[in-house]
């Protein structure tokens, strides 16, 4: 039995020797520890690299969504920009089609909408040619007809539009820019194009605001791929084909971010765009990778420390648990609650049970709601809630996490001390295992930062950054509502237009400075006056808008108005003076005077012009008579530019006579226009319209020209001392000619002896008494051309014209010489306004003779020279030599 015994023993040991020697290992391997040790490293080295990834693409997703944001700012900036632009493109081609003393006056008036461009205004005619540039007269021909803004609008058929085009080099300025432009329309017929030139640096500058970060770009991109402006290195790209890009492919969203590695530097960016339709751009900010991930190495650096702690903390566990295998839950649940909590720290972090109730908060909650670790756990998650949180919100958020797990949306956090913020809350779920039960977390980021700024670009593009007051864009948008609002209820809008009186003369004479500090006292006395639903606006310069919503007619606004203008006039302290401005107010109504709020602005400005006509410190209510002679001016003002091109106008020229010989010494040239349609329209009716409108300038260069012609071939033919007058007009002088375009260098280009040619002004050009003024008359003297005054003795102060000036010759207004007969004291004053000549040695004109009595009145007086019918009245060319050889044979 010991034998057998023994034998089957050592069968045991036999069969035990015969197993595999790795079977004993692999079980102890497989072991519930061993198997719980390795799951829960497999867990933190996931988790620690989940985390990683989910930083990663935290990173990468806030920068897309935050250069989206800017692309966003970006292109609502520029909107903005770009709607100034229009607007001051829709002033700018008004205030052309009225003339161009009112273009340039606009110019520099109302340049306060575009402010923050630098820019340069240019307008071509119809056929291309240059006609205006703020940079500088226009000396040359310069032919545009090739420049893409000018096909496009002239090849629209009559389409009213702005357009942006691409960075074209100027011709005359030799710069790159944007052209912004818009056509002008006569008529609904193209008639030129008014521009507004931009650098791409100032279209593209509020890429300066943003925070890009090293290596950052943003890019201005049009419809068609081509670069027109980028930040910084404008220049890169610009002369580059156009091309297709991830966003402008068919099906593209208007808003949105990709990846790509630059072609021009090879810096991976992350480019967030946002396309404007309204302008047909493309606005673009880029951060380069390396830039949005530089805190992710820190934050790697950290979570792999995190996991090789953890690791550590496991290895300390495995030879423990060992030991004290009761303790083993506890343990693993701390250890994966402390890499939860750690995992998170750059945010304010909470953990929760399913129920809501707060098992752990990180460091960074504390610092950003107030409330300890401590003290915090234990409570319902929504003791953190803002009661301000709106109802469905806060109900969509509990479905999608009862449904979903997860939940991701702007939420209102309210602080220990009461105080409440925005933020993003991100909420996930993360089920239970054998180390934990589930968990909920929830990712707390303070969005303050991002509101303010929000805050701050909205304010800036509505609200005027002296007064703040509603800019013109804000401007527009209420008066749209009151109009759409009235348009329902059927009542009335009134809309006040206000240019203050005598304003630029305080700018020029005090300053900037004090300036400013005037127009906000208006734009305070203005606000002190109006209604509480009244909207007050400034619309750059010197000019105030007041929206009237609810008004039965025009008339209920009278009070407001005469307090508007009591309260302008009272004197103002700036500094040690006392300073008094007034204003003129304009009033339309809508639906009465317009339709839209662009045409009611129009008549509420015509009216206040008007006002400012009557004298000033005045209102006026537009009317339909305003629009019709404005309309008339207009048509003035475009049928004679159209005349100057078709030789339409002409010069005839009446005799001046030596009142002693009979014989004629002189001519005064006066332009006379026969119109195809209208016939002969007196001088008295363009000539105004010609000064305002800036025309009289080129008037006045062909009449000179046209006389000269005809001086030239007078002394050939008929008298080498014969004398030809021309009229030099007020505008004329501010105009400022220089150069080989000044009179006296075209008399001496031409040769021809400078007595010979003689400037007639009137006391207007004189009542400037401004430098340049006087350096004209000057330039006359040195050059040998005489000056004569018209009108003389109408002007309260032609007498000391007489002293401060070197004036040749005086003409007598024909108001005095009319009455000779019947007056004894024009009698007088005839005889006293030749012999005060004569002392000063000034020859004398009598104007306007018309019988033989008032000859021999004057001959008695002793006067120079007679004209007027009684002589020959104006003629042509023709009949005047043909005057002036009857008048040699009579004397032979």
């Amino acid at each position: 039995m010991a034998a057998a015994q023994s034998k089957a023993s050592d069968g045991t040991t036999s069969e035990r020797r015969w197993l595999p020697r790795g079977t004993l290992g692999l079980r102890g391997l497989l072991s519930p520890l061993n198997v719980g040790a390795v799951a829960c490293l497999v867990f933190i080295w996931w988790f620690t690299l989940h985390q990683l990834t989910k930083e990663h693409d935290r990173l990468i997703r806030d920068a897309e969504a935050r250069t989206e944001v800017e692309a966003q700012a970006f292109g609502e900036y520029s909107l903005g920009s770009t709607r100034r632009v229009s607007e001051f493109l829709l002033d700018l081609r008004a205030s052309w089609l009225a003339g161009r003393e009112v273009f340039e006056q606009v110019i520099r008036e109302r340049q306060e909408v575009v402010r923050d461009l630098t820019f340069q205004v240019s307008v071509i005619d119809e056929n291309g040619m240059l006609l205006y540039s703020s940079i500088g007269p226009v000396t040359e021909r310069v032919d545009l007809s090739q420049r893409e803004h000018f096909r496009v609008h002239k090849e629209s058929g009559g389409h009213d539009a702005l357009f942006i085009s691409d960075p074209v080099q100027g011709k005359v300025s030799k710069k790159w820019s944007i052209q912004f432009t818009r056509p002008i329309l006569k008529a609904g017929r193209f008639a030129g194009v008014v521009v507004v030139s931009v650098s791409p640096e100032q279209f593209a500058g509020f890429a300066n605001t943003l925070t890009v970060g090293k290596n950052g770009v943003a890019t201005i991109i049009k419809d068609s791929g081509l670069i027109i402006a980028r930040v910084p290195d404008p220049a890169v790209g610009m002369e580059k084909p156009p091309r297709k890009r991830q966003f402008n492919e068919p099906g593209a969203p208007e808003t949105g971010s990709y990846r790509v590695v630059s072609g021009t530097d090879g810096v991976e960016r992350i480019i967030g765009y946002h396309h404007v339709p309204e302008i047909g751009l493309y606005f673009l900010v880029g951060e380069s990778v390396a830039s949005v991930l530089e805190p992710f190495e820190t934050y790697r650096h950290t979570a792999v420390v995190g996991g090789i702690a953890s690791t550590l903390l496991i290895a300390l566990l495995y030879l423990t648990l060992r030991r004290q295998m009761a303790e083993r839950k506890r343990h693993l649940e701390e250890m994966r609650m402390a890499s939860l909590v750690y995992a998170s720290s750059s945010e304010a972090m909470m953990v929760t049970t399913l129920d809501g109730e707060v098992v752990d908060v990180n460091p960074a909650f504390t610092i950003t709601t107030g409330y300890g670790a401590q003290e915090f756990k234990g409570q319902p998650s929504d003791a953190i809630r803002s009661e301000c949180n709106e109802r469905a919100v806060v109900d969509a958020m509990r479905t999608a996490v009862a449904d979903k797990g997860t939940w991701s949306g702007e939420y209102l956090i309210r602080r220990k001390d009461g105080s409440e913020f925005p933020a993003l809350l991100t909420i996930d779920t993360f089920a239970g295992s054998a180390l934990g039960e589930p968990r909920r977390v929830a990712l707390i980021h303070d969005m303050t930062e991002k509101k303010r700024a929000e805050e701050v670009i909205w304010r800036q593009a509505n609200f005027d950054t002296l007064t703040d007051l509603p800019n013109r864009h804000l401007f527009y948008e209420r008066l749209r509502q009151e109009i759409a609002r009235a348009r329902q209820a059927h009542t009335q809008v009134a809309l006040l237009f206000i240019d203050l009186d005598r304003f630029k003369e305080v700018n020029d004479t005090l300053g900037h400075d004090q300036g400013d500090i005037l127009l906000k006292e208006i734009a305070r006395r203005i606000s002190a006056i109006v209604r509480g639903t009244d909207t007050v606006a400034r619309l750059g310069g010197d000019e105030f808008t007041i929206i009237l919503p609810d008004l039965s007619d025009a008339g209920a606004a009278a009070p407001i108005i005469r307090s508007l203008l009591a309260r302008i006039a009272t004197p103002l302290q700036l500094g040690q003076e006392s300073v008094e401005v007034s204003a003129s107010i304009g009033l339309a109504l809508y639906p009465r005077d317009a339709d839209s709020a662009e045409s009611l602005l129009v008549r509420a400005d015509q009216a206040m012009f008007a006002a400012k006509s009557a004298g000033r410190n005045q209102w006026a209510v537009f009317t339909p008579a305003l629009q019709r002679a404005e309309q008339e001016r207009l048509r003035i003002t475009s049928d004679l530019r159209v005349a100057l091109q078709q030789n339409q106008l002409a010069v005839h020229y009446q005799p001046i006579v030596d009142m002693h010989t009979g014989k004629v010494r002189k001519a005064e040239a006066l332009i006379r226009w026969t119109h195809p349609a209208r016939g002969e329209i007196d001088p008295a009716d363009f000539i105004p319209v010609a000064e305002d409108s800036g025309l009289i300038v080129e008037i006045g260069k062909w009449v000179l020209n046209e006389a000269l012609d005809q001086l030239m071939h007078w002394h050939a033919t008929l008298d080498d001392t014969l004398q030809v007058s021309v009229n030099k007009s007020p505008v004329e002088f501010r105009a400022n000619a220089t150069g080989d375009t000044s009179w006296p260098k075209v008399v001496m280009r031409r040769g021809i002896p400078p007595h010979s040619l003689v400037v007639e002004i009137t006391e207007g050009s004189l009542m400037a008494d401004n430098a340049d003024v006087v350096e004209h008359l000057n330039d006359f003297h040195r050059a040998g051309i005489d000056i004569a005054l018209d009108d003389f003795g109408t002007g309260y102060s032609s007498l000391s014209y007489l002293k401060r000036f070197d004036i040749d010759c005086i003409k007598i207004d024909q108001s005095f010489v009319r009455s000779l007969a019947d007056n004894p004291k024009d009698i007088a004053l005839c005889s006293a306004i030749v012999s005060m000549a004569h002392a000063l040695r000034i020859k004398v004109i009598a104007e306007g003779i018309e019988t033989e009595e008032q000859r021999a009145i004057l001959v008695a007086a002793g006067c120079d020279y007679g004209q007027g019918h009684l002589f020959c009245p104006p003629v042509p060319p023709a009949a005047f030599e043909a005057f002036v050889v009857e008048r040699q044979l009579a004397e032979t």
